[in-house]
């Protein structure tokens, strides 16, 4: 195979010492052709040469409302397809994850919507936002990135915006509700191939940060001499799912 090589970028350089006794996040988007065969398996080796300790979280369950972007029904219609693309990606990466020999833990995104301070945190969320304008704008930001990128890569503009805008919108309160739970998982960093989103950021920087300063920075997954990875791509699991 062709070797892949990815290095990690992040902000403080004082973080890459801190990675030897630390414990980090890999967080896998489930569709995300940079979380699959070779690339995986060269992230997992990365972080396995890096890290103390590591915790795999699969956003399956998440993906319905990414899922519903391109069709007529709500993303909880989605919910059991999202959860069979978790079970299928657990099932063809296996060959990689077994490899990571500082796996502590493997989670499911369920674990979040179930969780006891889930509906509790997401009020709060929602609550900033109304109040906070510079906070609301983060998210209307994220929106506004992702949907230009998903509107440049379809050969008809057929989607109902508002709607699409929606959906955008409850997957990046949901995301950021469950990220503030996180906390539990006493994990140093948040391995991700990408950088953090504005939303993210935003919540990490006020409900995080204040109250644990040592935990979930952001370290993102760069691939030297790569093409460009192609899109989020369900259409085989939504396909196999609704049989």
């Amino acid at each position: 195979m062709n070797y892949i090589n990815p290095v990690f970028k992040y902000n403080n350089p004082l973080f890459k010492e801190a990675f030897k006794k630390a414990t980090c996040i890999l967080t896998i988007s489930v569709g995300q052709e940079v979380h699959e065969g070779n690339k995986f398996a060269a992230t997992v080796e990365l972080v396995n040469r890096s890290f103390a300790a590591c915790t795999l979280l699969i956003d399956d369950s998440l993906q319905r409302h990414s899922m519903a972007l391109d069709g007529s029904q709500n993303a909880d219609f989605f919910y059991e397809t999202s959860v069979l693309a978790g079970d299928l990606w657990l099932e063809r990466n296996k060959q990689y994850y077994k490899n990571l020999s500082i796996l502590q833990e493997i989670i499911r995104w369920d674990r979040w919507l179930k969780h006891p301070r889930y509906l509790e945190q997401q009020a709060q969320i929602k609550s900033l936002m109304a109040e906070d304008g510079t906070y609301q704008q983060s998210f209307e930001s994220t929106v506004d990135e992702f949907l230009r990128r998903f509107y440049a890569r379809l050969s008809e503009n057929i989607l109902d915006r508002e709607r699409a805008r929606s959906l955008c919108l409850d997957y990046l309160i949901e995301e950021c509700s469950a990220f503030c739970l996180w906390t539990e998982l006493k994990a140093e960093f948040e391995v991700y191939p990408n950088r953090r989103s504005l939303a993210l950021q935003a919540t990490f920087e006020r409900f995080v940060q204040p109250l644990y300063p040592e935990l979930l920075y952001a370290v993102s997954v760069k691939f030297k001499n790569r093409k460009q990875f192609r899109p989020q791509n369900f259409h085989e699991i939504k396909t196999r799912g609704e049989v």
